[in-house]
């Protein structure tokens, strides 16, 4: 199978991350799935909601071809994206990919082992609106199609969380009342 990995923070997760999931299902050929990869705890940004309740609101977003994988929350450390991918590629029976906005492109070279990275796993790059992609590292490959932007970001969804503005249509409903029924982001 050919599976895509959208690893990130998910505080919390949207819906963008829902239709950068299902983009990269209806425009990368031959992919099979995208897995939703949350991180235990992040290298550059805090993580305000616990692994449990981030990993409780992704359910809502799987379907049968987006799936959940808690393949870096049950580390209980920093994830490192190499750690992953390093044992993600021992699966011999699948083909994986790494999936990036165009905002997280000039980042890269802060990952850790980011050299050893590209040579391990194929990025796919989904623009994101305000973040043009001029160039791409080796081993990097812009998705192409007819594809939605946006600039939804879950540090939007804070934000507005804690003025106490709706995020109703940027998170899924069940997501939106787990955070106001746990008051996270407050």
């Amino acid at each position: 199978m050919n599976i895509a990995i959208l690893g990130g923070r998910f505080d919390p997760p949207h819906i963008w991350h829902f239709w950068t999931a299902q983009q990269i299902l209806e425009n990368v050929k031959d992919m099979d799935q995208v897995w939703l990869l949350p991180d235990y705890s992040n290298a550059f940004k805090p993580i305000i909601a616990a692994p449990s309740d981030r990993v409780e609101m992704l359910h809502y977003l799987e379907t049968g071809r987006i799936k959940l994988s808690t393949i870096a929350v049950v580390r209980e450390t920093v994830t490192y994206t190499i750690s992953i991918v390093r044992e993600l590629v021992k699966d011999i029976n699948n083909r994986y990919f790494w999936v990036v906005g165009s905002d997280v492109v000039r980042e890269f070279t802060r990952w850790r082992d980011y050299q050893k990275l590209a040579k391990l796993i194929e990025f796919l790059v989904i623009p994101r609106k305000d973040y043009p992609i001029n160039s791409l590292p080796a081993g990097f490959c812009k998705v192409e199609g007819n594809l939605m932007l946006s600039n939804v970001s879950s540090t939007l969804i804070r934000q507005r969380v804690s003025k106490g503005t709706t995020i109703t249509g940027l998170v899924f409903p069940e997501v939106e009342e787990l955070i106001r029924r746990r008051n996270l982001y407050k």
